[in-house]
């Protein structure tokens, strides 16, 4: 199977690619090589003939040196710009590396338990009024940008252009370290992140549009229709 992954130079892009080494084809694209998601022309070509993408391209948490402009740009416009590439080259299915920011578990965001694929996003439960001072522009514009860019996927997998799977990754943590991020504790580790990957490449279950919450066994967070559908066994 020949597999492009954008962001391939980042963590989870370098890791991947170690651990799919000798199963696959791999056709890396990194903004540190020259290569650039907003590049639609450049990304297109390099697309040509791939049976997968995995795009992990992205401002990836919450900076406070990064503006909503940022994100938009980035987050958006360049998942937009896979997309497209994608349809255009025939691409069967999509894998993408959202968040668990989508629901807005940011700092100071209230959280609403138990965590679920179908809970409510950031803007459709908080009032700005329920926000703290220790919640920044930037906890907003990240959070905002991974729900704007699942809604640009779903206009690819609800009309059957290819299968969409979105991995809503907690914080992913190098081997033996952990790290827990907030009050439910939120974390990933790099091989569970892996196992989920690979098993999103090969399922041959058709996935036309699902989204999946991917942390580690956690008491408030369900994870059981990644493990349902998945097959997702985290460790």
């Amino acid at each position: 199977m020949k597999i492009f992954i954008t962001g391939s130079s980042g963590f989870i892009g370098s890791e991947l690619i170690n651990h799919l080494s000798g199963k696959h084809e791999i056709i890396k694209y990194d903004l540190a090589n020259g290569q650039d998601v907003l590049d639609y022309n450049k990304l297109r070509e390099a697309m040509k003939n791939c049976d997968v993408v995995i795009h992990l391209a992205a401002i990836r948490k919450p900076l406070e040196d990064k503006t909503f402009s940022d994100y938009f740009r980035v987050n958006c416009k360049g998942t937009f710009n896979v997309d497209q590439a994608a349809m255009e080259n025939g691409v069967k299915r999509l894998i993408f590396a959202s968040s668990m920011s989508y629901y807005g578990i940011e700092r100071g965001i209230p959280v609403r338990t138990p965590v679920h694929e179908d809970n409510l996003v950031l803007t459709q439960r908080v009032k700005a009024e329920q926000l703290t001072n220790e919640t920044r522009d930037c906890d907003i514009a990240y959070s905002t940008s991974k729900v704007i860019a699942e809604q640009i996927l779903a206009n690819y997998g609800m009309t059957k252009k290819f299968e969409v799977i979105i991995l809503r990754f907690g914080p992913t943590r190098k081997r033996g370290e952990y790290k827990p991020f907030g009050e439910l504790k939120l974390h990933l580790k790099i091989e569970n992140a892996l196992q989920v990957l690979e098993t999103a490449i090969t399922t041959d279950k058709k996935v036309w549009y699902e989204a999946f919450t991917i942390v580690d066994k956690l008491d408030d967070v369900d994870i059981s229709k990644a493990v349902e559908i998945l097959g997702y066994n985290p460790i």
